[in-house]
């Protein structure tokens, strides 16, 4: 989790975020109002559906009356406001402090999210990204410098490791 959580209002222009997003190097800023309560999250994905670009949705009338005029006209100005209320996520996923790893791990990719603010009561005081799983799971592998044992030592090792999954190969042993 990082704690140095970089945010942006909810009036700022979307050019803003951008900046901001490549100038920190980060896919997603959470966006705080003026009391800092956490109103949404403006991630890359925000940026996919762009009319800029010419990505934004095509639909035919058929298609546009059975979607309903709510989301096309939901969609239309996602992707082309100009505001970072207008194309940002409102209502993220959170998690708290407490959160067990596996359970932010499951709901990231149940969901598919790249990010999850962390809160204390109402105040983010933190963010979850998928980058973080990246260099948890580096720290471990790089710090090992290679495996200096027997081949009977390491066949011990990923025996001890496969018996304590859930699941086991056939015919393995």
């Amino acid at each position: 989790m990082s704690r140095q959580v970089v945010s942006i209002r909810p009036e700022a222009p979307i050019t803003d975020a951008i900046k901001v997003m490549l100038a920190h190097h980060i896919s997603g800023l959470p966006v705080v109002d003026s009391a800092d309560n956490l109103v949404g999250i403006i991630c890359e994905s925000d940026f996919l559906r762009r009319s800029e670009i010419g990505t934004e949705h095509e639909r035919n009338r058929l298609l546009s009356l059975l979607l309903g005029a709510e989301r096309v006209a939901s969609e239309f100005v996602k992707e082309r406001g100009r505001k970072v209320e207008q194309v940002m996520t409102r209502q993220p996923v959170t998690t708290n402090e407490q959160a067990p790893l596996d359970e932010v791990a499951d709901v990231m990719e149940r969901r598919h999210l790249n990010h999850i603010p962390v809160m204390r009561a109402d105040r983010i005081v933190g963010i979850i990204t998928r980058s973080d799983f990246l260099s948890a799971v580096a720290g471990p592998l790089t710090g090992a410098s290679g495996y200096s044992g027997s081949d009977n030592q390491l066949r011990r090792a990923v025996l001890a490791a496969l018996a304590k999954t859930p699941w086991q190969p056939i015919g393995f042993y």
